[in-house]
């Protein structure tokens, strides 16, 4: 997996979420600029838990507060290398 299949599955998320592509940003905040509320924020952790495979504990919340600092959590867990 690269960067550009975990953007792909964002967008796909996102699609599902109700959020507009033009919307995706990397320091776009879950809470204050999509006014996700507990519910939603639930189900974006459960779409990326089957997207990407991965089992998200939720001490793992706090990180995933933008979109640039999930995308950065999926990173590590699925040992992608980050750019230098």
């Amino acid at each position: 997996m690269n960067m550009n299949q975990i953007e792909e599955k964002f967008s796909r998320i996102f699609k599902y979420m109700g959020i507009p592509k033009d919307q995706f940003r990397f320091d776009a905040s879950f809470i204050q600029d999509f006014e996700f509320n507990e519910f939603q924020f639930d189900c974006l952790v459960l779409y990326i838990k089957n997207y990407f495979e991965l089992n998200i504990k939720e001490s793992d919340y706090t990180n995933l507060n933008t979109v640039g600092n999930t995308m950065n959590l999926i990173r590590s867990m699925k040992g992608i290398p980050f750019a230098v």
